[in-house]
């Protein structure tokens, strides 16, 4: 690029001395400068097709972008409404598993009272029962020592009969070696809880006279001692009665709470894998949210570029199209000008010298030319700016000002920037390696 802004420096040098010294043909003159209007012309329609086409660009690729920029909204607001609609998920499910771990620690805990009442209840039980066969298995001894000692006749038995009451007997059958002190003080305990129990029967007095005594419903101590066998088995068979329903009622609890237990375990299970297959989705969107909302702002910013350097390239075809309508009509001023000149009685050199300003102008335009083909090339702004004013210059300089001094004097000062500008590069390089 520096060698070709010398170049101009040059063809504006040594054009004019050109136009000054050397004696040409007025026919070379005339086609010089026709060659330059028809490459003007060229390089006009090659500059507006590729405008078209540049403009062209613009227009789909502003379409695409608005419509890349549409889509990009409205996939944010679909994914910041499935954001919200899992977010909505996981705290509808998270106070769903609070609720079945409440209800889970709760019927957790009504099953261990359960099962505590239900110890407590077959030790009980079992004490009973214990007791109840022990108390049957002691009077059915009682009932065969009496009926053994009654067939034999024996004066000990004389003495059971002859007792004043029941305790008085149970003592004759203790000193007898009949009964034993232990069972004695059962049976006794026994009668007494059946005097208690018996509402609405004849009580059986242990302090009544001896006819009393034997006499209950068979008339005899052996059937009063039988009585309190068949109600020990009756309390016995209804302790067992209750202890079967108490055991079948805790099955049924403990089946109705641990199915409950299950199915409290099985529906918190499908919650946290719902609030797990939410997060994931959220989590998802919130990853695509994020790229979405970077890919629009890239578009809008984008769109905003586009429409800057669009204009800004508009407004430059516009300045080069009159620029160049301007050259045309300078370069068809001067022929007209040559062509009338020629047609008088002047001679060659007289014309050439009369025209000399018209050849200045010629180099000049060339100058121009070629600068503005150099910042065209390189896609300099500044390059373009240089040419404009050069164009400028020229259509507004004085009638006896040096028409090449002011366009040399920009190029060099644009070559001195160029130059600086490199130094600044190479020292900027050199430090970065």
């Amino acid at each position: 690029m520096k060698s070709a802004m010398a170049g101009a420096v040059a063809l504006a040098t040594l054009a004019g001395r050109a136009f000054a010294t050397t004696e040409s043909p007025i026919g070379k003159v005339l086609t010089m400068l026709s060659d330059l209007q028809a490459k003007i012309v060229a390089e006009g329609e090659v500059v507006q097709k590729e405008y078209a086409e540049f403009a062209e660009w613009c227009e789909d690729r502003a379409r695409n972008l608005e419509h890349e920029i549409k889509t990009g909204q409205a996939e944010v607001e679909s994914l910041k409404a499935a954001i919200d609609e899992e977010t909505s998920s996981i705290a509808s499910l998270t106070t769903r598993v609070e609720e079945l771990a409440g209800s889970i620690a709760t019927d957790e805990s009504e099953l261990k009272a359960a099962k505590e009442v239900r110890a407590k209840e077959q030790k009980d039980f079992a004490a009973e029962e214990k007791e109840l066969m022990e108390t049957i298995e002691m009077v059915n001894r009682a009932i065969a020592v009496l009926e053994r000692e009654m067939a034999k006749g024996t004066p000990a038995m004389l003495q059971v009969k002859n007792a004043g009451n029941l305790l008085q007997a149970l003592s004759a059958m203790v000193e007898a070696s009949m009964l034993g002190s232990s069972d004695a003080s059962k049976l006794t305990a026994l009668v007494q809880s059946a005097q208690r129990s018996d509402d609405g029967d004849a009580e059986i007095d242990v302090g009544a006279p001896a006819a009393a005594v034997y006499e209950s419903k068979s008339g005899s101590i052996v059937d009063t001692l039988q009585d309190l066998i068949e109600k020990a088995e009756a309390q016995l068979g209804d302790a067992r009665k209750k202890e079967t329903a108490a055991a079948h009622n805790f099955d049924m609890l403990k089946q109705s709470i641990e199915d409950e237990v299950k199915f409290s375990n099985k529906d918190m299970g499908e919650a946290k894998k719902g609030i797990a297959a939410s997060q994931e989705k959220k989590s998802v969107a919130e990853g695509e949210l994020e790229v979405t909302s970077k890919n629009l702002a890239t578009d809008i910013e984008t769109k905003g570029t586009l429409h800057h350097d669009c204009m800004a390239r508009a407004s430059d075809f516009e300045m080069e199209t009159k620029s160049r309508s301007e050259e045309l009509n300078a370069l068809a001023k001067a022929k007209q000008v040559i062509e009338e000149a020629t047609g008088g009685t002047a001679s060659f050199l007289q014309v050439a010298r009369s025209q000399l300003a018209s050849g200045a102008d010629l180099a000049n335009y060339a100058a121009v030319r070629l600068v503005r083909d150099l910042a065209r090339k390189e896609q300099s702004g500044a390059l373009a700016q240089l040419a404009s004013r050069m164009a400028a210059a020229l259509h507004h300089r004085g009638l006896n000002a040096d028409p090449f001094a002011k366009v040399k004097s920009m190029i060099t000062d644009m070559l001195l920037k160029l130059e600086a500008e490199a130094k600044a590069d190479a020292t900027k390089k050199a430090y970065c390696d």
